[in-house]
């Protein structure tokens, strides 16, 4: 269920790209419309699921739902960000490959313990493999153009941060087996809805697009969110976040795959060095734990 949710997830960024090319929007938007748009399928499929028992949700429990909610809001705002200056491959790559990086840094800073050498290792691969992706135009004297790829590879990572903790908050809902997996998707995305619409409103919401855009929309709305992150939850009631990680790669995988053949997307050696330099340092850091 991981992996088909990655899957999912991972025409996301291809979606959204169509997205920018038809219509002129801002990632803000893009997101919010992504969730909100999710939150009338997901009221209807956990209603058929659950019934009445899908109020039933115990005091404890709903502030980690809101939580994760929130953080798929604020997550999806920095991939969609991300994705305008660095291309689909890249941003998803980054995002995916620092998740892990994230859950040993964060841990280590919760216990306040040394970082382990291993984890220093990982995280200096993650460094140099984050710069190597970092295009670097050849003249100089276009630092505008510069400053788009590091600031695109920043929100990536930032994306992948979020996107850990909110790995780590999912794990716990679905060990405790209290909350069923529609609750919580459905809880959370109405909640990061209206924490979007916030941020839109204040920030400029876009609201006029195609009728190709609006389609685009929908696609976001339903495949790689209300149905992929009810396979995620559902899939994270059985298995670890570190196994979680390991099948999410499916995500930039599909996405590289279809961001080369549709848009063309270069992946030079410089890139495919990072990305190996990437992937080591993932791995190391699943062989540790």
């Amino acid at each position: 269920m991981v992996m088909f949710a990655a899957v999912l997830w991972g025409t996301g960024g291809v979606a959204a790209k169509t997205i920018y090319a038809l219509s002129p929007t801002n990632p803000t938007s893009v997101a919010f419309f992504r969730m909100a748009l999710s939150v009338p399928l997901l009221l209807v499929l956990c209603w058929v699921t659950l019934g009445r028992r899908m109020w039933d949700v115990q005091r404890q429990d709903l502030p980690r739902m809101l939580i994760a909610g929130a953080l798929v809001a604020l997550y999806q705002v920095a991939y969609f960000a991300a994705i305008p200056r660095v291309g689909v491959a890249i941003s998803t790559l980054v995002a995916l490959c620092s998740a892990p990086i994230s859950v040993a840094v964060l841990s280590s800073l919760v216990t306040r313990e040394r970082p382990p050498a291993l984890v220093l290792l990982a995280l200096g691969l993650a460094i140099i493999g984050t710069v190597l992706l970092v295009q670097v135009p050849a003249n100089n004297t276009q630092n505008a153009q510069q400053s788009d790829m590091l600031g695109g590879v920043l929100l990536s990572v930032l994306s992948g941060g979020l996107y850990a903790i909110n790995t780590l908050v999912g794990r716990k809902l679905g060990g405790d087996r209290r909350v069923h997996p529609l609750q919580t998707t459905t809880a959370g995305f109405a909640f990061g809805s209206v924490l979007l619409l916030g941020i839109g409103l204040s920030a400029g919401l876009v609201v006029q697009y195609p009728v190709e855009g609006w389609l685009g929309l929908i696609y976001l709305g339903v495949f790689p969110t209300a149905i992929a992150y009810g396979l995620f939850y559902a899939g994270m009631r059985s298995i670890s976040a570190t196994h979680a990680s390991i099948a999410t790669f499916m995500e930039p995988l599909t996405a590289t795959i279809i961001a080369t053949l549709l848009f063309n997307e270069p992946l030079n050696d410089r890139t495919l060095l990072g990305s190996l330099f990437l992937i080591v340092a993932m791995g190391i850091i699943i062989r540790k734990q």
